[in-house]
């Protein structure tokens, strides 16, 4: 493939606008504010940094991890962010870049892998995954726990809410995708797809779950229950460089 034919390809999928640099290491998550104006990262630096989208820029950097911080996420009013990482914590900050809260109480025993604010303001929850095999509920105003749900048999990669606020996924490296009701705090179902899942995403026109799993992407119907479509990816030199570094991380815990 020619240069300018490539260069044509990319320009069909968008441009890059702005370059935001600073971290020191591999970036393992980031969130947007509602408002889309500024973003938070996650780094294996350590840190947290608080980007102005619009400037690109960091405004704050957040400083109190011990270890890798792999998760972190916006509350639905901007007001809170949370993280966590491979020192087993949950940390609550400003937007100034102070912690106002470490969680001791009911804390997970591994890795905290994934943090998510439901999209709901008024009352507010706020969901962790880990590698202990768990989910956790909590009250982000006073970090309360409200709900433990049990059901994978490996480390949990990734949660995400429903509009609306009343449902939650999860899925982990068991490639189990399972389907929590947060009203009644129970179990509804699950989708077993044989590949660690890495991501999740709910439609917000449909009853329709997105995987991102290590062999592609799969969308569930939740209503007939089945898989409707899938796309598959060929794993490419970049991956197997991240991946060899994960795997190093791993080895070091273990």
């Amino acid at each position: 493939m020619t240069e300018k034919k490539q260069i044509d390809e990319d320009k069909e999928w968008g441009q890059i606008n702005k370059t935001l640099s600073g971290h020191s290491h591999f970036v393992q998550d980031i969130s947007l504010s509602l408002d889309s104006r500024y973003a938070i990262s996650a780094s294996w630096d350590h840190t947290l940094r608080l980007w102005n989208l619009q400037k690109g820029e960091t405004e704050v950097t957040f400083v109190n991890h011990d270890k890798d911080v792999l998760t972190c996420a916006f509350s639905a009013d901007n007001r809170q962010i949370a993280s966590g990482g491979r020192d087993n914590s949950i940390k609550i900050w400003n937007t100034k870049g102070e912690c106002k809260f470490t969680v001791e109480e009911d804390k997970h025993t591994d890795w905290v892998s994934c943090l998510r604010f439901s999209p709901e303001s008024k009352k507010p929850l706020l969901a962790s995954a880990s590698w202990d095999g768990t989910v956790k509920i909590w009250d982000p105003s006073s970090m309360t726990l409200l709900n433990t749900f049990v059901g994978h048999t490996n480390a949990v990669n990734t949660i995400a809410f429903a509009a609306g606020s009343k449902y939650l996924a999860s899925g982990g490296k068991d490639g189990n995708i399972l389907l929590w009701n947060l009203e009644t705090n129970s179990f509804i179902k699950a989708k077993q797809l044989n590949f660690p899942i890495n991501q999740l995403s709910f439609s917000t026109v449909s009853y329709t779950l997105a995987a991102a799993t290590d062999e592609g992407v799969y969308l569930w119907d939740l209503v007939k229950d089945q898989i409707t479509a899938e796309a598959h990816v060929k794993v490419g030199e970049d991956r197997e460089e991240v991946e060899g570094e994960e795997k190093k991380k791993v080895v070091e815990k273990r």
